[in-house]
């Protein structure tokens, strides 16, 4: 861990505020002005993997190259002495996890339609530059406003972004890199195809995903829960999802939707441009 106090460019570590899985994230702020920061720096271990480093420097430059105002923004990036690649992002104090829980593990239906879709406005974004998240998750999803029919939310964390052959924009000319046949992705989120060939995935895996987190956010549980790996993935590839319980708490326009998102098969899934379109008003 880096100390209290360590300098990072313009900007000063404060505190450890996560561990992921190849990376910590501290709380900061920048020695002159105060502004408060995010600071993602690769953990020492994943520093002698190419693959690994590369994956993370391309992360830095996409989220410093797309603007949208649902995609946390990163200021800068760079190495420290020690070869340590780092990228400073914008403060945001609570992800969805977290928020979820404060929530009672549920939202309103007009707020889960807001948080569903300024996540498919973004992930269309990414989608359109030829990148897919491959990764949506609670955790990976900050809060900048948490008002009752007024939530602010920003998609974060591309470390495991999938470039396709299409696509325009600067995101599309990244080499984003992937390790070999590994599983790539979170378990309850992973589209079917996730599990079974994680190379070949394309832009329909985040809207599974984003499928899953809807029916999470209405219910307040995922569509398939198990303790093992092997579990989930059977419910996952083979199971139909539990729509049932959508039954009396959200529309049917929503439910129809989350259950087309949630189709085992590729092609029976809406785009994220569908389903921007297919999205039900959050004002009544």
């Amino acid at each position: 861990m880096l100390a209290s106090g360590t300098c990072v460019g313009e900007y000063l570590l404060a505190r450890c505020v996560a561990v992921g899985a190849t990376s910590e994230v501290y709380a900061g702020r920048h020695a002159t002005s105060g502004e408060p920061v995010a600071v993602k720096v690769l953990s020492p271990e994943w520093c002698l993997h190419p693959e690994v480093v590369a994956r993370f420097l391309n992360e830095a430059r996409t989220l410093q190259e797309l603007q949208h105002p649902h995609l946390v923004r990163a200021l800068t990036s760079g190495v420290l002495p020690e070869g340590r690649p780092f990228m400073v992002l914008e403060w945001q104090p609570e992800d969805l996890h977290h928020a979820l829980a404060r929530e009672g593990g549920r939202l309103q239906v007009q707020d889960c339609i807001q948080v569903v879709r300024q996540l498919a406005e973004v992930l269309a974004l990414l989608h359109a530059r030829g990148l897919v998240h491959r990764d949506l998750k609670p955790a990976n999803i900050l809060v900048s406003q948490r008002k009752p029919g007024a939530w602010k939310i920003q998609l974060a964390d591309l470390g495991l972004a999938k470039r396709l052959a299409t696509g325009s924009g600067p995101a599309a000319a990244l080499p984003v890199s992937t390790a070999g046949s590994a599983l790539l992705g979170t378990w309850d989120y992973m589209a079917p195809e996730q599990w079974r060939s994680p190379k070949s995935v394309d832009d329909r895996a985040d809207v599974y995903s984003l499928g899953v987190l809807g029916f999470q956010l209405l219910t307040g549980r995922l569509p398939f829960i198990s303790n093992e790996q092997q579990g989930l993935m059977f419910c996952h590839v083979v199971r139909p999802p539990p729509l049932e319980l959508l039954e009396g708490v959200a529309p049917e326009a929503l439910r129809s939707l989350l259950a087309r998102m949630l189709a085992k098969k590729v092609l029976e899934r809406p785009s994220m441009a569908d389903v921007l379109r297919l999205l039900p008003s959050s004002d009544g």
